[in-house]
């Protein structure tokens, strides 16, 4: 053998190892069907989200022990950063006579699992281990002669994407045409 059969020989076997050393990786790096994903991984965090014009929020905090905040105008949230294995419990009642609407939220990872909007009070209680909750709410009543005290017209206001909230008449109660 002379010395070009010898190059020739160690090309042609380097090449077949970059064609080996590339099927290795291409199939080394493909995910397990039995993987998480990143989404399951990262931790839970529940919290409150109240708006309301002066009033007093219970709330259950993060060591199971009720707190009173009084007379909150505005919006107030709290944030639990931890997984928590209590029912959350919020309970809002305005401080003035006059109907005021109350938005009350129980958040999951900055997201509204469970609330609505409200007149005059809120309870809301959310079980995180099940994923459901109980509420009741205050309902607007009429301040005219009539005896009726069924809404005639609310506020839709579910969250909007901007962080606020809607803001449509709805007219029986519920949710706007957008927001069902």
């Amino acid at each position: 053998m002379t010395l070009k059969d010898l190059t020739r020989d160690k090309k042609g076997l380097f090449s077949k190892l970059h064609i080996l050393i590339a099927i290795i990786i291409l199939f080394s790096c493909k995910k397990t069907v039995n993987e998480k994903p990143e989404e399951l991984l990262s931790p839970v965090e529940y919290g409150y989200e109240v708006t309301c014009d002066y009033c007093d929020i219970s709330y259950v905090d993060i060591y199971n022990q009720n707190k009173i905040i009084r007379s909150n105008t505005g919006k107030w949230t709290y944030k639990i950063g931890s997984a928590v294995s209590f029912d959350l419990k919020l309970s809002i009642k305005t401080s003035m006579l006059s109907a005021q609407n109350i938005h009350a939220y129980i958040l999951r990872n900055d997201e509204i699992v469970y609330g609505n909007l409200g007149y005059n009070f809120a309870e809301i209680s959310y079980n995180t281990k099940l994923g459901n909750g109980t509420s009741s709410f205050g309902s607007y009543a009429s301040t005219g002669t009539g005896s009726s005290t069924t809404p005639v017209s609310s506020i839709c206001g579910a969250k909007t994407k901007a962080g606020g909230y809607c803001k449509r008449v709805v007219s029986g109660g519920g949710r706007c045409w957008q927001h069902k």
